[in-house]
């Protein structure tokens, strides 16, 4: 836990974040409903016991946002809104895989003031004269992603000395654990915007994800290290909630008997093969 006097020598203005005294019973809460479109989310941003940020965000002085973003891109956009419940969109042909979400509370304005007890912040800032700058983040959640899905845990990376139509699947431990997907050179670009052939794209994830599923079964489902009773995928963050996905939607994991990684694959993601009218 971080200390109060540490904070204001780091940050000339209360925030609210994990580990962060300005607020003492300060909440930053945010419910986050994914849409079935598959490129947008419902937020509701919630802010309480955080008397002078409620009261910047009611005068419009303060708005809450999002920021969305890809790591491996370095593709990042900053969505904001006056109201508490926000929806938040993205391209798939810009932004090129699955973004991470980061609901942010932002300082539109300049803002200079005295903080009193009134304002509920820690008596280490009461009697402080403080001033806020424009673009100031005063209220921070952790990074999310929109879904526990497998295509969430997909990075694609180009491998231009692979022969067309070639794709690798790697398990990375990183960043709670997901998988680097290199694809050759005509692969990639129609991976990130499949130019209407939607359906044929889909094969192709379906049939990364097969491998992706096959790897966390052969890898993965080993007792930890350390020698206790969990499982290796279980230290990985990310292989936690995809579990719980599955479990969600009454399919098998990786690591129980008789997995089926195809199966449980294209029960997930099934293949849509072309009806007529599409083959003319």
């Amino acid at each position: 836990m971080a200390r109060v006097g540490g904070i204001v020598r780091s940050l000339p203005y209360p925030i609210i974040e994990e580990g962060n005294l300005s607020y003492p019973n300060g909440e930053y809460q945010v419910e986050t409903t994914p849409q079935q479109d598959g490129v947008s989310v419902l937020l509701n941003h919630t802010v309480k016991g955080a008397a002078f940020l409620e009261r910047l965000v009611s005068e419009r002085k303060a708005k809450y946002g999002c920021l969305v973003s890809v790591p491996l891109t370095g593709y990042r956009k900053l969505h904001l809104s006056d109201e508490a419940s926000q929806r938040v969109e993205w391209d798939m042909g810009v932004v090129g895989e699955p973004p991470m979400l980061r609901p942010v509370v932002v300082s539109v304005t300049e803002t200079s003031c005295m903080l009193g007890p009134e304002d509920e912040v820690a008596e280490a800032w009461q009697g402080r004269e403080i001033a806020i700058p424009k673009g100031a983040r005063l209220a921070l959640q952790s990074y999310l992603r929109p879904t526990s899905s497998l295509h969430h845990l997909l990075h694609v990376v180009q491998e231009p000395n692979f022969r067309d139509g070639c794709f690798e699947v790697k398990p990375c431990e990183e960043e709670g654990f997901y998988f680097k997907v290199h694809a050759a050179s005509d692969l990639f670009p129609f991976l990130q915007n499949s130019g209407g052939h939607a359906k044929h794209r889909g094969s192709v994830l379906t049939h990364v994800v097969c491998r992706c599923l096959e790897i966390l079964a052969r890898d993965y489902s080993e007792p930890d290290e350390d020698g206790g009773d969990n499982s290796k995928w279980e230290a990985f963050p990310n292989l936690r909630s995809l579990a719980s996905e599955l479990e969600k939607n009454e399919l098998p994991i990786w690591e129980e008997d008789g997995f089926s990684a195809d199966k449980v694959a294209t029960q997930l993601y099934p293949h849509n093969p072309p009806n007529s009218e599409d083959e003319e």
